[in-house]
């Protein structure tokens, strides 16, 4: 079972970057359905809702309440319009924005919820892990800058918050795929979960003009499935949205991630 397990992981890591390759190669930060589809993936819808058929299939949003954003950061947000010549000022500030209300509803459960507290969201840096660059800066603009798992239990998945210099569509950006690709190989050669075959992945997008999504992704042998939530818009005050999306940075994690438990299934 070692033997087919390492043989099986080492075949989805080759494939994986066989797919980051074909990525890197398309013209844009927009990939076509066409260069979708030449490379393996799946695009396909993603619910926040819970009631949802397209409900996430690995990822928990966690269930207690949470304190809403800090006034002065949702001033900060939105002191400005939206500024297309400069995307990437845009996509910082929803950042920021993100990163103080995940640390302050990270610390707040944590005080509230002795018995039930998030599972997800302490701040990592991303230099402790072996991944690739998570950037492009040459011809396109986009990186990874925050990221986070699961401290407690042998668990694969992986989240991660990304900018891109792009105007959001419905279509997938090449930054989105490729840090999916990178992460997820990546820990499919982590020693510490070498009993896992499917390595999913949380995203939060950030793109303009100051929108960002959800995607959830893993990785079945053959298809990248990458499952895309709607653009929420920030360019106004969009508190549902914000505790939406923080409640699946601190959720937990769910779904079938090893060889015994899909032949169980």
């Amino acid at each position: 079972m070692d033997e087919v397990l390492a043989r099986e992981r080492a075949d989805r890591d080759h494939k994986l970057a066989r797919i980051e390759e074909l990525i890197r190669q398309t013209p844009s930060q927009h990939v076509e359905p066409s260069d979708l589809k030449a490379a393996s993936i799946r695009h396909l819808p993603l619910s926040l809702d819970e009631d949802s058929e397209h409900h996430p299939h690995f990822f928990n949003p966690y269930p207690e309440e949470l304190p809403l954003p800090e006034k002065e950061d949702e001033k900060g947000l939105l002191e400005f319009p939206p500024d297309p010549k400069h995307i990437l000022w845009d996509t910082r500030d929803m950042e920021i924005f993100f990163t103080n209300h995940f640390s302050n509803s990270w610390e707040y459960a944590s005080d509230e919820y002795p018995d039930n507290p998030p599972p997800s969201g302490i701040y990592r840096e991303i230099g402790d892990y072996k991944f690739g660059q998570l950037l492009e800066s040459v011809g396109f603009n986009w990186y990874a800058v925050t990221v986070t798992e699961y401290p407690e239990g042998d668990y694969p998945h992986f989240k991660a918050t990304l900018e891109s210099e792009a105007i959001g569509d419905g279509r997938l950006l090449r930054g989105e795929i490729m840090t999916i690709t990178d992460i997820m190989a990546a820990r499919l050669r982590t020693r510490s979960l070498r009993s896992h075959i499917i390595a999913p992945m949380l995203v939060i997008s950030l793109m303009g003009p100051r929108h960002a999504r959800v995607l959830e992704a893993d990785f079945d042998g053959e298809m990248l499935n990458i499952r895309a939530s709607k653009l929420y818009d920030f360019s106004r005050k969009n508190t549902e949205s914000a505790q939406l999306i923080t409640r699946y940075w601190l959720g937990g994690a769910c779904g079938q991630t090893t060889i015994e438990t899909m032949k169980s299934k």
